[in-house]
């Protein structure tokens, strides 16, 4: 049982779990409540083999598709967290949220309510990401 998630699903109550979570996630982090938006989430460390140039081109997309882009992460590297802090102020609003920081009950909700789980990289094998989401 995870207590961090707004409701608990299954197979049997996939559609009313995702939405509850949905509409937790987007009150945390003041998104527009529209409920047929997607919403395309990222956990994930901000360096380059991550493939941040990926993570920056999603959310240009997501937003230009109208959908809704929600990212959970932080940068080691200061440029590239100054980069990330000024997408954040140019694309943050109601429908894309940055929350650079580490945030446990945070990353358990995102992967919970998002429709699409971004998971960029450009060399590292593992899974870890892909298992939990599911």
């Amino acid at each position: 049982e995870d207590h961090f998630l707004a409701m608990q699903y299954n197979a049997d109550n996939v559609v009313q779990g995702k939405a509850a979570n949905k509409q937790a996630l987007r009150e945390r982090l003041g998104l527009s409540g529209w409920g047929d938006k997607p919403l395309v989430g990222v956990v994930s460390r901000l360096t380059a083999q991550k493939g941040i140039h990926l993570i920056k081109h999603a959310a240009h997309h997501t937003l230009s598709r109208g959908a809704q882009f929600v990212l959970l992460g932080s940068a080691p590297d200061p440029k590239v967290q100054a980069e990330f802090d000024g997408l954040a102020g140019s694309l943050g609003g109601e429908d894309a949220a940055f929350y650079f920081a580490y945030d446990e009950p945070l990353s358990h909700l995102i992967y919970a309510a998002c429709d699409v789980i971004l998971v960029p990289s450009m060399f590292e094998p593992c899974g870890l990401t892909q298992l939990i989401a599911m």
